[in-house]
């Protein structure tokens, strides 16, 4: 059972999210209107999936999405936000959110960027173009879609480690950086992490990244 925990200062808006969810199978979901709230409820019990405002009252949503990934490296975070411009969906990438919907989106799409971040993929919402970081100009295309965690998992994955290796090396857990592969898989189009090394390897090359 998925344990979810919305995150939004809109009482309707949250209540729908939240209802939303139930009718579509998740009976785990806890609610919160502000970021302070939501970090006590997930040190009280972590969630698996949190939808995220990004305009919360007490701290700016990147920053709760940052301490929230900072406590529990485990939670996979999907924003939900009014704003679609790049510079907010690049803060939100950038502080370890794997989805990013806009609240205009249908209901539908909420759903699938919930289950996308179950299985450990990155689903944005339609009209919302990923951001490519100022640091990966110049590089191969293969990293433009990748969060950093994402770009510090692939580092190791192209060294042929193994995940319980790559997890010490970046202080999680191995079912973490499991996921993690699994979103890269996805992302990279390929077989298996034998594959999936190979093409990172490749493009290091091409970049001397």
């Amino acid at each position: 059972m998925t344990a979810v925990l919305v995150v939004d200062d809109h009482p309707l808006f949250r209540r729908g999210l939240v209802a939303l969810l139930k009718a579509s199978g998740f009976t785990d979901v806890r609610e919160s209107a502000s970021a302070t709230e939501a970090i006590a409820l997930a040190s009280e019990r972590p969630p698996e999936i949190v939808l995220l405002d990004l305009g919360l009252p007490d701290m700016a949503g990147h920053l709760a999405a940052r301490r929230l990934m900072g406590e529990h490296p485990e939670t996979r975070i999907v924003v939900v936000s009014m704003h679609d411009d790049a510079e907010s969906v690049r803060h939100a990438l950038d502080a370890g959110a794997i989805g990013y919907v806009v609240k205009d989106a249908p209901p539908d799409q909420v759903i699938t960027a919930v289950r996308a971040a179950q299985a450990g993929a990155s689903l944005l919402s339609s009209g919302v173009a990923r951001p490519v970081p100022a640091a990966d100009a110049g590089r191969d295309p293969i990293f433009a879609g990748m969060t950093p965690r994402e770009r510090s998992v692939a580092r190791l994955l192209a060294q042929g480690l193994p995940n319980r290796i790559i997890a010490e090396r970046l202080g999680v857990s191995s079912k973490t950086v499991a996921n993690y592969v699994s979103s890269l898989l996805l992302k990279l189009d390929a077989e298996d992490r034998h594959d999936a090394a190979r093409r990172l390897r490749d493009a290091a090359d091409r970049t001397g990244d």
